[in-house]
C-alpha cells in the first residue's frame, strides 16, 4: 500500500509477491548450496570460509530486497534508504571479491582452467555494477 500526493492509496500485491518470492528463492538456493557443498566435499577452511561469506552475502541481498521494499514504501526516506542500499551492496561487493576471486585463481590454476578466473571476475563484477548504479542514483537524489 502506497500514499501518493493527492491521498489515494495505490496497492502493489504483485511487488509484494515478487520481493518475497524473490527473497525465498535466495534463502532456498543458499540452504540447497550449503546441504550440497556440505555433504559432497571434504570440510576444508575454503569452505568454511565459502558458506560463511555465501550466507552473510545472502543476508546482505535480503537486507537489500527489505531496503527496496522500504523505498517503494516511503518516499520521505529516500536519500537516507539509497545510502543504505549503497553501503550493502558494497559490503556485498568486498565480500564476493575477497572470497570469489582468491579461489577463482587457485581452483584454475590447479585445474588448468583458465575461463574460471573470468566466471570469478563476473560475480565479482556484478555486485560491483550495481553498487556503482546506486551511487549514481545517491548523487543524483543529492543534487
Amino acid at each position: 500500500m502506497i500514499k501518493q500526493s493527492n491521498g489515494r492509496t495505490t496497492h502493489h500485491p504483485g511487488l509484494t509477491f515478487c520481493m518475497w518470492l524473490g527473497s525465498m528463492a535466495f534463502l532456498a538456493t543458499g540452504i540447497w548450496a550449503t546441504i550440497l557443498l556440505v555433504l559432497t566435499s571434504r570440510i576444508t577452511a575454503a569452505l568454511i570460509i565459502t558458506l560463511i561469506g555465501g550466507w552473510v552475502t545472502l543476508t546482505g541481498i535480503v537486507a537489500c530486497a527489505v531496503t527496496l521494499w522500504q523505498l517503494v514504501r516511503a518516499r520521505q526516506s529516500t536519500r537516507h534508504l539509497v545510502r543504505r542500499l549503497q553501503w550493502l551492496l558494497g559490503g556485498i561487493t568486498l565480500i564476493v571479491a575477497i572470497i570469489s576471486l582468491p579461489l577463482s585463481y587457485a581452483w584454475a590454476k590447479s585445474g588448468d582452467a583458465p575461463g574460471i578466473i573470468f566466471i570469478g571476475l563476473f560475480l565479482a563484477a556484478m555486485p560491483f555494477a550495481c553498487w556503482v548504479l546506486t551511487s549514481v542514483w545517491r548523487l543524483t537524489l543529492e543534487r
